[in-house]
């Protein structure tokens, strides 16, 4: 396990302030966007109570940046959420970066994801379409392999965490298919689609959870 990720470990993390927990967020960070082989992205923390994310990645005009819920920084029962918070949010500017260049025509799973941040469904909007669609999917899957291969055996808090970030991948597919059918995935895409072709081009885009 590389030294960064063994801050994670309960007895080191209470003795960190909140500074030292940030630094050690932008090393994990920096570490994942190097793994993807993307520019690092600037983390800043959302102190909002009120907000009901674990974090969310914008790109702006201005810059590229993931917001963290401050409780990620503040209570050390969450640190593993912001692990996977964190590889969550860097796959999705993996995703961005890739769709804003000029795709080939063979490069299907980017021009899927390119459709979907056109026509994307927050969990505000509606819970179902975006579990579902491509792009939550893939970052999903993406963070979850990453837990388990950074992995704390015997931490209640590593094994709570790893439990709902697997149900809830594992609980999407049940969900859409008893709302949409045998055919959901193909609905998702049609909704996605008809989404994309109906919205405003926008400036700014928020891709959280």
């Amino acid at each position: 396990m590389w030294f960064v990720y063994s801050k994670f470990k309960a007895r080191k993390w209470l003795k960190c302030s909140y500074e030292k927990r940030f630094k050690v967020f932008q090393a994990v960070e920096k570490k994942i966007a190097k793994k993807l082989k993307i520019r690092p992205v600037r983390l800043e923390i959302n102190y909002n109570d009120n907000w009901n994310c674990f974090g969310a990645y914008t790109s702006e005009a201005g810059g590229a940046k993931i917001l963290l819920n401050s409780m990620l920084l503040e209570d050390p029962r969450y640190r593993f959420h912001a692990l996977e918070t964190l590889a969550h949010e860097t796959r999705h500017a993996y995703q961005f970066n890739l769709v804003s260049k000029r795709l080939r025509w063979y490069e299907f799973t980017a021009k899927k994801w390119q459709r979907n941040l056109q026509g994307y469904f927050s969990s505000g909007a509606d819970s179902i379409m975006y579990n579902n669609q491509s792009v939550e999917r893939d970052a999903q899957k993406y963070s979850i392999k990453f837990l388990k291969k950074h992995s704390y055996p015997g931490d209640p808090d590593y094994e709570r965490t790893l439990r709902v970030v697997v149900d809830r991948y594992e609980r999407a597919d049940d969900d859409a298919r008893k709302e949409y059918g045998l055919f959901y995935k193909l609905k998702i895409e049609k909704n996605i689609r008809e989404k994309m072709n109906n919205k405003p081009k926008r400036k700014k885009r928020w891709f959280g959870w």
